[in-house]
């Protein structure tokens, strides 16, 4: 019976209504690459202590994209306003945020068979497994200070709400005395929520309770099924979306007082509404553009437009599904710096490539990609470490027996995921 209730209320089994299925969300199993198992068995280095919420707002950084096809996604950055993408991770669900520094990612992940909650750098080094257990994890949300990260999980039977220090220590159930569902966690920025999904009125609704698990209160109408998108940068609105007019629209609440005794009497502003289905919606971190989802031309594609509605912006043209999760608050605002040195060695064997690459923050990551011609025919990308400007360093690529001239070319990333231009040298080789 518990098994039932969850499909019935999780996120990833959404109901259709009017004949439309909310198909990125009902997708369980997928397939993660090798890579990516040996990384978290391997017990990589634990990331920084991710530093607390500036108390300036940051700039608008990267919008975190999960993109694919059912059971086939990955998780990529993108910048909102030229498109340029850096992938991250395949195998992930629609489930990653942003810490509020906005230099960690944490995301879901099914590398072992079922979903845990890993973290892992903003441009997609340094990956460490959180949860590691035969149930679903989920879903993870960052405190406004980056010390905890709430995230959902059936390991208790039904799906609840976790609470854990943002190294994995300390888990705790804090639902476990409901007998509801309660799913997909939102923690606000003033760290006195967290909304979630609940089927506790026999449909799906948005409700906000503490941090422990207490104080109960109803967003909208329970006669509708809506679910949480996301918090103004401010705490003073949010987004649902919700099939109130018969499709799933983006509805956004202001909210008045700091008592949420009476936000079930709060009347809702539709800010986005078609005849397809849309969301999640999520805020700009400066509060004043909104990115979503809709698939409105087939397939789910991202859309950015003013935070009080309007004409929208089309940013991804696929055919395949994309799904915007979060918006980077981005506080480092310098990009790295890298060159590529000529190098040289045998095919067939090993070569040593050369780089030099520096960054304000003291680290930096390298991609490689080697080009035979104009074909890529290689990607390498470097741990994020310590760079000093000025300081040669090496990568080793492992090359076959081309026949035509090679070159690489290298891209750096700091902690924050700011990509620097791109510098390419040639490979002699003998």
């Amino acid at each position: 019976m518990a098994s039932a209730m969850q499909e019935q209320m999780h996120p990833l089994f959404r109901a259709p209504h009017a004949g439309v299925v909310r198909s990125l969300r009902s997708a369980r199993l997928m397939l993660c690459l090798a890579a990516l198992t040996a990384a978290l068995a391997s017990g990589g280095a634990a990331p920084a202590a991710t530093s607390a919420r500036s108390a300036t707002p940051g700039t608008n950084g990267h919008l975190l994209v999960a993109s694919g096809h059912r059971h086939e996604m990955a998780l990529f950055t993108m910048q909102p306003r030229s498109g340029d993408r850096l992938l991250l991770q395949y195998g992930t669900e629609q489930g990653a945020t942003y810490s509020p520094d906005g230099t960690k990612i944490a995301f879901m992940n099914n590398y072992d068979g079922d979903y845990e909650v890993c973290i892992m750098n903003a441009d997609g080094t340094g990956t460490k497994q959180l949860t590691k257990n035969s149930s679903f994890d989920g879903y993870p949300s960052w405190s406004p200070d980056g010390t905890k990260i709430a995230f959902a999980s059936n390991r208790d039977g039904d799906v609840d709400i976790w609470v854990m220090n943002a190294d994995g220590s300390e888990q705790t159930n804090i639902t476990n005395d409901d007998p509801w569902n309660d799913d997909d966690p939102h923690w606000s920025p003033d760290g006195r929520w967290i909304a979630i999904t609940t089927d506790r009125y026999n449909g799906l609704s948005a409700e906000l309770i503490t941090p422990d698990g207490k104080s109960q209160a109803t967003i909208g109408s329970v006669a509708y099924a809506t679910w949480f998108d996301s918090w103004s940068p401010d705490g003073k609105s949010l987004l649902v979306d919700s099939n109130r007019g018969g499709d799933y629209d983006i509805y956004r609440y202001d909210i008045s007082g700091h008592a949420p005794l009476q936000w079930d009497l709060m009347q809702g502003k539709i800010v986005s509404d078609d005849n397809a289905v849309e969301g999640p919606a999520i805020w700009s971190p400066d509060g004043k553009e909104i990115a979503l989802s809709s698939n409105r031309d087939g397939d789910f594609e991202v859309y950015v437009m003013n935070a009080e509605g309007g004409p929208q912006r089309q940013l991804t043209h696929n055919a395949v599904d994309d799904v915007v999760l979060d918006w980077q608050s981005l506080h480092d605002l310098r990009a790295p710096s890298v060159k590529a040195l000529p190098s040289r060695g045998t095919l067939g064997k090993a070569i040593t490539l050369r780089f030099k690459a520096s960054d304000n923050s003291g680290r930096a990551s390298v991609g490689i990609t080697v080009f035979l011609g104009k074909r890529p025919v290689a990607y390498l990308h470097t741990s994020l470490v310590k760079r000093s400007a000025g300081h040669a360093y090496t990568a080793t690529w492992r090359s076959y027996r081309f026949k035509g001239s090679l070159r690489f070319c290298a891209e750096a990333y700091d902690p924050s995921g700011n990509e620097s231009s791109r510098s390419c040298a040639p490979i002699v080789t003998s």
